[in-house]
């Protein structure tokens, strides 16, 4: 009776190793920057951005303020199909992403309180992010890009104070999945540094126009028209 109880336990346990994933499966490695058609692809070591930049802004006609920032993000999986014709199994072991937990932290690696009492924004916080990742293919991993929301809007004012001006703060972000196989998979956390500014990325329309045939375009010149205020990409006001 033991030995037939401990042989199951062996079956049940190699089952499992065949099955999960070992080591570090899923992970980040950079974060990308747009195209210049203001697309985002997977790309080389040689194309990211260390250190993003976010323009806090808030100015009465226009200005950066209330926009959140986003990050875009190289994933990759090392999971491998589990699919196997002998046994019937066409499990493919697709990586399907949902969410992220973004937590705000200063360069010290203290977590960022926004507000007081019932009113507080909660830091750490969960973002929806959303794409599928195919199994490995032989030694090396499926990559995609998750986009995740790492400043919210909401939380952009309370940056706008001498405190974080001109000063970096980190954005924690763990990305979670699941395969296809109803297997729970947690991506290591990956930590991004993100500089406060207030209107370095402010193109002013009252002030930096030359010539009343210019428009929109001639001021964000090649840069990505997306109005965010955040790596290299502007945002315009009116009367500055």
């Amino acid at each position: 009776m033991r030995r037939g109880l401990r042989l199951l336990i062996l079956l049940a346990l190699f089952v499992f190793a065949s099955c999960a994933p070992v080591g570090p499966s899923a992970f980040v490695t950079f974060k990308l920057p747009p195209s210049n058609d203001c697309t985002y692809s997977v790309a080389t070591e040689e194309f990211y951005i260390p250190t993003g930049l976010y323009d806090v802004y808030q100015g009465d006609t226009g200005g950066c303020a209330n926009r959140s920032y986003f990050v875009h993000l190289q994933i990759n999986s090392f999971l491998r199909p589990n699919s196997d014709t002998t046994l019937g199994r066409a499990e493919p072991n697709i990586l399907q992403i949902d969410r992220a937990e973004v937590r705000l932290t200063d360069i010290r690696r203290n977590t960022i309180l926004f507000g007081e009492g019932a009113d507080a924004l909660a830091n750490p916080f969960l973002v929806t992010t959303n794409n599928s990742l195919p199994p490995a293919n032989g030694d090396e991993p499926s990559t995609g890009i998750a986009t995740v929301e790492a400043i919210p809007s909401a939380y952009g004012s309370f940056f706008n104070n001498r405190m974080f001006l001109n000063q970096q703060i980190l954005a924690e972000i763990q990305i979670f999945g699941t395969t296809t196989g109803d297997v729970d998979i947690d991506f290591k956390p990956f930590v991004y540094p993100i500089e406060i500014c207030s209107k370095c990325l402010v193109r002013c329309l009252a002030r930096d126009i030359t010539d009343m045939s210019m428009e929109r375009d001639d001021l964000i010149g090649d840069e990505c028209d997306d109005d965010s205020g955040a790596d290299g990409r502007y945002c315009i006001d009116q009367g500055c």
